[in-house]
Order: structure tokens, then C-alpha cells, then sequence
């Protein structure tokens, strides 16, 4: 099993917690892992993406390049960059609340979610929208498992910020039931 994966977004919308999250999922379900992150030039507000890769062997090489088998899209400024980074085959799932429209790519399966509508219909905020993408994708490819990344929600944000927990939860399992 091998992942690379891809998570883009614009500041503040979590792609680095998901792969914050996804690394120590990872760690947690005994599999190897590394993770890499770029940023845009401002510090609050810029588009960011995060590469994690993970496997349940050695990982020889820990760069993303152009062969991302698992993406995740936040917004439409960073869904091409996405993109960019995918491979010909695998999964890209992305927020069709703000991605109006799909480029193809051979072999490429592309998964809209209206992400940010279904955080605010559960959460009444579209904070949770990183979390809708990340269990449609749980759910999906079974990269980890489920009682996994619950498990680290509850630990990462429910010791940082008690108070969010329930909704971001909520955002993670909306998610698994839309794959």
C-alpha cells in the first residue's frame, strides 16, 4: 500500500491539520509516513499544500512529484496546483462549494463534494470543510482507519479547542457518509 498524497488549500482552510492528522493517524496504525508542506508568500491568507506520503513499506523516495494517487482540494486558487500534483491515476476529491468547474485528467477520478455547504449544514460554519473532504476520502480509499483518525481528532482538537470537537467530528463522519 502506498499513498501520496495532496492537500491544497488557501490559509486557515486546514490543509496542513490534514495532514497533520493523516501523519499521526498513520503512526497510530503502525504504517511509515512523511510529510512535506509548501506555503505562499504571505503568512496568513496564502495558499499552502502539504504532501504526505504513506505506506506500509520503506519509503524510498519522499517527494510528490506529479504522481499523487490521493488529492484533496480546499479552494478554487489551489485546485489546479492540486491537480498538478496528481498522477494519471488515483482519487482527487475536491470542494465543489467554491471549485466551480472540473479540468480532466486521464485516469485521474475526480470526486466534488460540496464540502463547505455540507460543513455549515452540520457545524453551522464551513471551518469543517477539510474534515468533510478527509472522511469522504477515509471512507473511500481506506487509507486509514476510521476509528484512527476520530481517535487524533479527539486528542488534537479536543485538547486544543474542547469546544469544537462535536462539530468537527461531525464535519469527519458527514464526510464518510457522503463517499
Amino acid at each position: 500500500m502506498l499513498y501520496k498524497c495532496v492537500f491544497s488549500g488557501s490559509g486557515g482552510q486546514g490543509s496542513a491539520l490534514l495532514a497533520k492528522l493523516v501523519c499521526q493517524a498513520a503512526i497510530i496504525d503502525k504504517l511509515k509516513v512523511v510529510m512535506t508542506q509548501t506555503y505562499g508568500i504571505e503568512q496568513r491568507g496564502g495558499d499552502s499544500t502539504a504532501f504526505v506520503i504513506v505506506s506500509d513499506s520503506p519509503i524510498q523516495n519522499p517527494l510528490v512529484e506529479a504522481d499523487g494517487n490521493l488529492g484533496i482540494a480546499l479552494s478554487a486558487s489551489t485546485y489546479e496546483t492540486c491537480l498538478a500534483s496528481m498522477g494519471n491515476s488515483g482519487r482527487l476529491f475536491y470542494n465543489s462549494s467554491l471549485i466551480k468547474s472540473e479540468i480532466e485528467k486521464a485516469g485521474l477520478t475526480q470526486i466534488p463534494l460540496m464540502a463547505s455547504d455540507i460543513a455549515i449544514e452540520v457545524g453551522g460554519s464551513p471551518r469543517g470543510l477539510n474534515l468533510v473532504l478527509l472522511g469522504a476520502a477515509v471512507a473511500s480509499t481506506k487509507i486509514l482507519k476510521i476509528e484512527t483518525v476520530e481517535a487524533v481528532l479527539q486528542e488534537t482538537i479536543g485538547n486544543k479547542k474542547p469546544a469544537l470537537l462535536e462539530t468537527n467530528l461531525a464535519s469527519f463522519r458527514a464526510g464518510l457518509a457522503k463517499a
